[in-house]
């Protein structure tokens, strides 16, 4: 149902400004930081972790693209810890307009046979509380919990 596919660095760019405005957006709401804060630390960390950008050694940025229309369909960013024989699920991005069809759940099962492949013997992600339709995925797919931050407003 779905591949992963290269990406150009015109279009690598776009996905960096989408995903950091919405990285951003979810650090504003989840930590209640200011925009600029939020936008701030989520663009340290994008830098941090891809200085090379689309070539940065052991990461890998692709479009999911759907096999049968060749419609790129979302977006999907993972590495491989070579030490902790894991691979960490950075970002998977379904296009809102492909949303609820599949290609989330087709997603990460090609990244679980992707990890095997590389040797991995884990997959790791981080998901914000509020992303519930993430959540349900996840739990579906078999993932457990193994850390749970929280707060209290006051």
């Amino acid at each position: 149902m779905v591949r992963f596919t290269n990406m150009t660095e015109k279009q690598f760019h776009e996905y960096r400004a989408r995903s950091l405005a919405e990285y951003a957006e979810n650090i504003r709401k989840n930590y209640d930081v200011s925009e600029e804060v939020a936008t701030e630390q989520a663009t340290n960390q994008f830098d941090e972790l891809l200085k090379n950008g689309l070539h940065t050694e052991n990461h890998s940025i692709y479009h999911v693209t759907d096999d049968e229309t060749e419609e790129n369909v979302g977006i999907i960013w993972y590495s491989l810890g070579q030490e902790t024989e894991e691979v960490f699920l950075y970002e998977i991005w379904m296009d809102p307009d492909f949303r609820g069809k599949g290609y989330g759940t087709e997603s990460m099962k090609e990244l679980h046979r992707r990890a095997k492949e590389l040797g991995a013997k884990k997959v790791g992600l981080h998901v914000f509380g509020q992303n519930t339709g993430a959540i349900a995925l996840y739990k579906r797919l078999g993932y457990v919990e193994n850390s749970i931050v929280m707060q209290y407003q006051l």
